[in-house]
């Protein structure tokens, strides 16, 4: 390990402009074809793992986001059930003379549809922060120095919002951190990069530039250990200076780590990771990936695939990485 990375340095020091003044991507926007190669050539069995968790009603979510809903929209009988009263012809499918009456949708087939409407934070269950999530400063500024006085819309930020991410396919790397401290889970721990070292270094894993780097701290789901442990400013800062990953994850539903009671790796500082990767260096955190299977199978290098959907003013978004091997 080239130094300490428990010094506070890093507020003052930031990659705005290094990809370009107007960015909006961050350290992934810099990936290539080699990368994509490079992971690809890391599939030999053609097989793949879902890290993704399922979304429900009642599902566990951190408390700083709004709760999950889904509620049904519609149904086929319940449309059909419409066609005798006076309800608009835009939802009265089945009415006399409307696209789904009996001239148009025959007995032979008798066609209905089921839809639904998920209300829901962007940030639930498996889940990429986009680079403008968090906001510093007395002018609440993000990444590459974009603020809520200049960039901040009635519909949420217009600058760095996840819809500019660009997909992902580099390789991946998992971090057994568990494993490594000999515990199914880890509870109240703060990760640091003399773990990350040495984890890395017990697995025989090579950390590269360009790597997606997951830690597995053994949470549960759905039902979590409710503990407070994540990722420690160290951690976050050997990976990012030492190692050039371009995201970084855990299984937690908040990646900061703290300890029992409370604080975090830097005195005072609420979101200290967050702050260092999405603010200061436009690295993007990935939450509640799942791990497990990865760890089951060991496999600790992998052709990570990531693709959000691309929502404007969105300040993250569920998806589903794919680990590929």
């Amino acid at each position: 390990m080239k130094k300490d990375y428990n010094d506070l340095s890093w507020v003052n020091e930031n990659v705005w402009g290094k990809y370009g003044k107007d960015d909006e991507q961050g350290a992934v926007g810099q990936l290539g074809e080699s990368n994509v190669l490079e992971a690809v050539s890391l599939i030999r069995k053609g097989k793949v793992y879902d890290l993704e968790t399922e979304r429900f009603k009642g599902m566990d979510i951190w408390d700083g986001h709004a709760g999950f809903e889904i509620m049904a929209y519609a149904n086929a009988p319940g449309r059909e059930n419409l066609k005798n009263t006076d309800a608009a012809d835009t939802v009265n499918w089945y009415k006399e003379g409307n696209w789904m009456d009996e001239s148009w949708n025959g007995p032979d087939f008798h066609m209905g549809c089921n839809t639904e409407v998920v209300i829901s934070p962007m940030h639930v269950g498996t889940h990429i922060d986009a680079l403008c999530h968090w906001s510093a400063g007395d002018d609440n500024h993000w990444y590459n120095g974009y603020n809520a006085a200049d960039h901040l819309s009635n519909f949420g930020p217009v600058k760095c919002d996840i819809a500019k991410m660009p997909p992902v396919v580099t390789r991946g790397v998992m971090l057994d951190i568990a494993a490594y401290k000999g515990v199914d889970h880890l509870v109240n721990h703060i990760i640091t990069a003399e773990d990350v070292e040495g984890c890395a270094k017990a697995q025989g894993t090579e950390l590269k530039p360009g790597d997606a780097v997951f830690l597995r701290t053994g949470e549960s789901w759905p039902t979590p250990h409710n503990g407070s442990t994540g990722v420690g400013i160290s951690a976050a800062r050997y990976l990012v200076e030492e190692c050039g990953a371009v995201m970084i994850g855990d299984d937690m539903s908040s990646l900061d780590g703290f300890h029992e009671d409370g604080t975090s790796s830097v005195p005072r500082h609420p979101q200290p990771v967050h702050h260092y990767l999405l603010i200061q260096n436009g690295i993007h955190i990935v939450e509640y990936i799942m791990l497990d299977e990865l760890a089951r199978d060991r496999v600790y290098e992998f052709c990570f695939v990531c693709s959000p959907s691309k929502v404007k003013f969105a300040t993250g978004m569920f998806f589903r990485p794919l680990a590929i091997v």
